[in-house]
This record gives structure tokens, C-alpha cells and sequence, in this order.
């Protein structure tokens, strides 16, 4: 009986997501590619099969329970039970002000970015309940544990965080572990191609970090496997800040600029006498 893994990993045809779904190639696991991207779910699929994993591309719209019911139904039916749940599938959103958000953006992140994960944590958690095992991991945000200016993102993602929560309480008992990873400024293709056009200055966005550096997707894909891994078997209910020090540098800056660090007077330091 083969021992690989089945992972099915939401919004797996770009950017993190796939990044996650070739990490576990490498392993040799069962990948189930979920999205709506036809053409590119192909692509990863074919990928994850040079890598030495099997795959198969489920297309899937997140805001749609019986889309979501359909692919768990897929991936059962190709791979047996699923031992892992990534979900990676969401919508990004430029920053504005809160009075300034629409009832329809609002609403189509919320679809996707929050109630995506809910149902698809519904229809996998029953599923690894009956099986006694698993592991479910959210991707989160900066977002999820700083107020960002992005009104429908962020709430929508501190609802992830409490979700995962939530779930990690409730789904213990049965052998379930539930975490979530919060990444931040990741060098995706999409934000490459904002600074090839000149949306974002990298140079700026780095001087944010403690660590002056982007989030690689593969330094992403590193953390979700260790958390879902059995080197990981005492962890649920967890957030990892993937972020290269955003979440220390950017309170430990702002203080500076009130209270700077002043050269150390060392003739205070001098004993009497």
C-alpha cells in the first residue's frame, strides 16, 4: 500500500498555492490542484508529475458549496482519503480606505477569501473526522494580525485566524490538527509584475522588513509542510508569521521616530573616584 500523502491544496494554480503543491511533488504526494484557471492548472499538474507526485486538476469556484463538494468528491475517488487540506485559494485587494469600500468588492472577497475556507474546512474536516486524521492549514496574512488598509482583506482574513481557532478546539479531539501561516510581502508573479510596471517600489517594501528581503512562495511552502508534517504532531491552533520581521520591524520603527536611539554617553558609565 503506498504511503504517500494526498494533499489537496486550494488555489494551487499560481502563486503560493503552487508553490505548496510542487514542494509536496518533491515528496512524491497525491496533489489535488484546485482553481479556476483551466490552462494553468494543467501546467502545475504536468509539473508536479515531473517532480514525482501525482496530480489532477479539479477546477473549483470557492464560493460554491456544490463545486467544493465536487472535488472532494474527485480527490476521494482518485486518491482515497485526504490526509492534508491547504487553503490557499484567495483575492488580493489594493489598499483604500474603509469609507471608500463597496458593498460588492466587499462581498467577493468575503466569497471567496473567508467562505471559501469555511466550506472547504467543512467538507474536508467531516471527511478526515470519519477517517480519525489530518491536517488542515489556512493561509492567512499580515492581515490577519494587523489592521492593514485594506477593509475587506484584512477583516476577511482575522476571520481565517479565529476560524482556524476554532476549528483546531473542535477538530483536536478527533485527531485533526488545524494551523495557519501568515505570509507577507511575498515575491509572487503578481507582485512582480506590479513592480515591472511601476505599482510598487521593492526597494521600499524591503526597508519595512527587519530582514530587508521579500517572502520567497517557496519559503511559504517550506513552513505549511513542516506544520502538516508528523514533525509537527503537537502543534495546532498556530499562526506562523512568514514575513521576513514585517510584524517586529514595523511597531519597533515607529517608536524609534519618537524615541531615538541616542549615541551611548560612556562617561556615565565611569566609576567615582
Amino acid at each position: 500500500m503506498s504511503s504517500a500523502k494526498t494533499v489537496v491544496i486550494t488555489g494551487s494554480t499560481s502563486g503560493i498555492g503552487k508553490a505548496i503543491a510542487l514542494r509536496y511533488a518533491r515528496d512524491g504526494a497525491n496533489v489535488i490542484i484546485s482553481g479556476r484557471n483551466g490552462e494553468r492548472g494543467a501546467a502545475v499538474a504536468n509539473k508536479v508529475r515531473e517532480l514525482g507526485g501525482q496530480a489532477l486538476y479539479v477546477p473549483t469556484e470557492l464560493s460554491d458549496p456544490a463545486s467544493i463538494e465536487a472535488m472532494a468528491e474527485q480527490a476521494a475517488k482518485a486518491f482515497g482519503p485526504v490526509d492534508i487540506l491547504v487553503n490557499a485559494g484567495g483575492i488580493l485587494q489594493s489598499g483604500k480606505a474603509v469609507l471608500e469600500q463597496t458593498l460588492e468588492e466587499h462581498q467577493a472577497l468575503w466569497d471567496v477569501n473567508y467562505l471559501g475556507t469555511l466550506l472547504a474546512c467543512q467538507v474536508f474536516g467531516r471527511a478526515m473526522k470519519e477517517h480519525g486524521k489530518g491536517a488542515i492549514m489556512n493561509i492567512g496574512s499580515l492581515a490577519s494580525l494587523a489592521p492593514l488598509s485594506l477593509p475587506a482583506y484584512t477583516p476577511g482574513k482575522a476571520a481565517v485566524w479565529s476560524l482556524t481557532q476554532i476549528l483546531a478546539a473542535e477538530l483536536g479531539p478527533f485527531g485533526i490538527r488545524v494551523n495557519a501561516v501568515a505570509p507577507g510581502y511575498t515575491l509572487s508573479d503578481g507582485l512582480k509584475e506590479k513592480i515591472r510596471l511601476g505599482q510598487r517600489d521593492p526597494e521600499a517594501i524591503k526597508e519595512t522588513t527587519a530582514l530587508r528581503a521579500f517572502v520567497k512562495p517557496e519559503d511559504v511552502a517550506e513552513a505549511v509542510r513542516f506544520l502538516c508534517s508528523d514533525m509537527a504532531t503537537s502543534i495546532t491552533g498556530a499562526i506562523l508569521p512568514i514575513d521576513a520581521g514585517w510584524l517586529v520591524h514595523a511597531p519597533y520603527a515607529s517608536y524609534k521616530q519618537g524615541n531615538p536611539i541616542r549615541p551611548l554617553d560612556k562617561s556615565s558609565l565611569q566609576e567615582d573616584g
